[in-house]
């Protein structure tokens, strides 16, 4: 209102509105060239203080400051005109610019890259070395994070060195603590230390966190091409415990390794005895053995060829002065593994164009028997009792020697869904029975194997699912005859009690591995005389729906994992489709209840993975 109480005109409002807002936008231009003077001056400081240190160093000088107009470049500034953004020139792959050529091609080359090498002189076409000599960033590792404490850290290392580590023949002996640890590289801090959490009841907490910054690590050296030998070890531990990524983590090394031409270490320890090639050559061994590992549990081809002469040379390995315990271990391993591997390539080529195995295959299956008892007469006598893992080594062998006996007469019940089992397969059918009963009992009744239940392998724990599953596979067509319905429930039973009590983290096998067994058998017991899909409908159903679509217990794996709604059954992960399970093999029986796509038997569904 004006002085005669008459309403403002439209224009009086627009003059002063218009007026208040340029003194707010005087205000403002006048901080902002504030703003702007102070940060000249700020720069122009900086500028001059790294002149007086060239000068000082007697390196050339800065050229002077200089800020580009927009019109010099009026696409690449941004929408305040005093603050430039630097155009970034994409230089494209380097190249070498050598003179000379390296010894190696001036000769004509039968490897085609090579050739291709030459002609662009691309740095990324060059085959890939070893950066052994690079350092670790400590700064980046779990502990300088804040993720795990120094104390947790100290802890779980030790664990790992003085316990775990004996498991996987010693792969990380070089290293005494986490300090050298640290100083040598992050992956391998991270993974011993993922490892480590998943083993330690105490350590929960931290096996999560963990193992996303162990995954992180990994991703992030994907496509690095100098790799480190420790980052090979990581790996490797990795694959050999962690079964949610021991495939893809397998396969990564081993190309990486074939890239460094790590097998051909094999000669130079026979040459000239070199502890460096030595340590090399059983990091070789040790992928070739998790390569063999997964082959059996995925029952898919190996990476590495079974014809490699390093695999086929181990005994004169152990002649050199270098060998030690350990490769004594590792070298009847990789004995066994190739004999595994000519079984698993054996049924591959005969049985792809057959249901059922022919009559003819019996002594084929005659001959791998003997030699798998050739290797345990030469085997079990010559490995040492140890402080710290007991009679393991021996033991072990006699424990490997019955899972390799099951998987080799297991075959014989391919295709068998109505038909009996012929008379020439009898033996067959009743040595993969008793392997697998033997499994079971040596570990409820022997000290050191029920200890070794915590530290073993992720391979192990398979094959010892896989040994209780095929018990009650034949309980449910062979009741009375190979198998005694009753005592297979007792057996496996008591193995669950026996599972409950390892002292180990919750996220740890062997917790979910008693879960299902014990829902299996409950299922069976109920309804022994159902059919096959009733009993699977009517057991497992109740279990998937009250356990693994529990939404805490969803929402604990989406945490652990680090992903947003899991890897569950019917949705896709590493290993392929959704539906590509591997723990327990068909058979064809019929009658058989197991739920061979259920997620008890889906390592990718196992609580953390």
């Amino acid at each position: 209102m004006d002085n005669n109480g008459e309403p403002p005109c439209r224009r009086c409002i627009e003059r002063g509105l218009s007026c208040v807002l340029n003194k707010s936008l005087q205000t403002l231009i006048s901080e902002r060239s504030q703003w702007k003077d102070d940060m000249h001056r700020d720069i122009s400081n900086m500028h001059g203080a790294v002149q007086d240190i060239l000068k000082r160093l007697s390196m050339p000088a800065l050229q002077p400051l200089k800020a580009p107009s927009a019109a010099e470049d009026p696409q690449e500034t941004s929408p305040y005109d005093d603050t430039v953004v630097e155009k970034v020139e994409d230089v494209g792959p380097s190249c070498d610019n050598s003179p000379k050529l390296p010894p190696q091609t001036e000769s004509l080359q039968n490897v085609p890259i090579e050739s291709l090498y030459q002609i662009t002189r691309l740095r990324s076409l060059r085959a890939e070395n070893s950066g052994d000599e690079s350092k670790a960033d400590e700064g980046s590792d779990v502990v300088s994070k804040g993720i795990v404490s120094l104390e947790d850290a100290q802890r779980l290392t030790t664990l790992y060195l003085q316990r775990l580590d004996h498991y996987a023949y010693s792969i990380a002996n070089k290293f005494k603590d986490l300090q050298s640890i640290r100083r040598r590289s992050v992956a391998l801090t991270n993974a011993i230390l993922t490892v480590a959490a998943l083993h330690d009841p105490n350590s929960n907490q931290l096996f999560g966190p963990c193992c996303r910054e162990f995954k992180r690590v990994l991703a992030e050296s994907m496509f690095v091409r100098r790799i480190d030998r420790e980052d090979l070890r990581a790996m490797c531990i990795g694959s050999y415990w962690l079964s949610d990524m021991s495939y893809t983590l397998s396969g990564h090394a081993i190309r990486r390794a074939m890239g460094i031409n790590l097998s051909s270490n094999y000669y130079r320890v026979l040459n000239d005895g070199s502890e460096d090639a030595a340590d090399c050559l059983r990091l070789w061994y040790m992928l070739y053995i998790c390569d063999q590992h997964l082959s059996i549990l995925y029952g898919r081809p190996t990476t590495i060829r079974i014809d490699d002469p390093s695999l086929q040379g181990w005994e004169r390995y152990l002649e050199v002065r270098v060998a030690v315990e350990q490769d004594r271990r590792t070298a009847s391993q990789v004995a066994l593994m190739v004999v595994m591997g000519t079984i698993r390539e054996f049924f591959d080529r005969h049985s792809r164009d057959t249901q059922t195995l022919p009559q003819n295959l019996t002594e084929h299956i005659n001959s791998f028997d003997r030699q798998i008892d050739r290797w345990v007469e030469t085997w079990y006598q010559h490995l040492k009792r140890r402080d710290d893992i007991g009679d393991w080594p021996s033991k072990g062998v006699l424990l490997h020697s019955n899972l390799a006996r099951l998987h080799l007469h297991s075959h014989i019940f391919r295709g068998l869904s109505t038909a009996p089992i012929p008379p020439y397969f009898r033996p067959s059918a009743s040595s993969a029975v008793s392997a697998a009963n033997t499994i079971v009992e040596v570990l409820l009744s022997d000290p050191d194997m029920r200890s070794g239940l915590v530290g073993m392998p992720h391979y192990l724990h398979t094959m010892i699912a896989f040994a209780c599953g095929f018990l009650l596979q034949m309980t449910t067509k062979y009741d009375g005859d190979l198998v005694q319905r009753q005592h297979v429930h007792d057996l496996i039973n008591r193995l669950v009690a026996q599972l409950r009590q390892m002292p180990t983290g919750k996220f740890h096998l062997v917790r979910f591995m008693a879960e299902g067994l014990e829902k299996m058998v409950e299922a069976s017991m109920r309804t022994p005389t159902q059919p096959a899909a009733q009993l699977f409908n009517g057991g497992f159903q109740y279990m998937n729906e009250q356990h693994y679509r529990d939404p805490a217990a969803v929402a604990q794996m989406d945490m652990i994992g680090g992903g947003a709604g899991g890897t569950g059954a019917g949705q896709h992960n590493d290993y392929g489709g959704g539906n590509d399970g591997f723990m327990i093999p068909d058979f064809g029986l019929s009658n058989s209840f197991l739920p061979f796509e259920d997620p008890v038997f889906r390592t990718s569904d196992f609580g953390y993975l």
